[in-house]
């Protein structure tokens, strides 16, 4: 297994788990998920209900409290995404593949849905809930949260968060009444 400076908050019967790209700059440096200041993460998560007290990063563990888990397509951190082979992408997606089969999420959100086309191998991939799952898993791909996607602004990924929300809800009834 190879080195993580922003560990893994992963367990098994999660209903969510969120994956970025991998660790920018300052989460590596911290240890913590989301730490860039411009991420609108731990906001997003807040303001949609998916966790019911406001968060920082220094408090990422606290996400398995929601029964939320975060993980990381490829582990290394790099200042952005560009620093990433295509190469460390692929090898990250077949152990991220991995890891999901193991702590079997009802849902797996991609924070990018650069992320999510990189996973599934398929390409201009739209925001929400995706056709295909992962043996029952549902896909649900989102807007990066970083400040800097000019494409989708504060208004429009806050809805689909929310959208995120009411899916890890439904998914999780579903699951108490079969």
């Amino acid at each position: 297994m190879t080195h993580q400076d922003v560990p893994d908050a992963l367990r098994p019967g999660l209903k969510l788990v969120i994956v970025g790209i991998n660790p920018g700059a300052r989460s590596g440096a911290s240890g913590h998920a989301y730490a860039h200041a411009g991420n609108h993460f731990w906001r997003l998560m807040f303001e949609s209900g998916l966790v019911t007290q406001p968060l920082t990063y220094v408090e990422d563990h606290r996400v398995l409290e929601w029964d939320i888990g975060l993980t990381n397509l490829c582990d290394r951190t790099t200042p952005s995404m560009a620093g990433l082979t295509p190469a460390e992408m692929r090898e990250g997606a077949a152990t991220l593949r991995h890891k999901l089969l193991q702590c079997r999420p009802r849902v797996v959100a991609f924070n990018g849905m650069g992320i999510y086309e990189t996973f599934s191998g398929r390409k201009r991939v739209k925001p929400g809930l995706q056709e295909e799952t992962l043996d029952g898993m549902r896909m649900f791909a989102l807007p990066s949260s970083s400040g800097r996607t000019a494409a989708y602004l504060w208004p429009a990924k806050l809805a689909l968060f929310q959208e995120l929300k009411r899916l890890v809800d439904s998914v999780s009834t579903e699951a108490v009444a079969t």
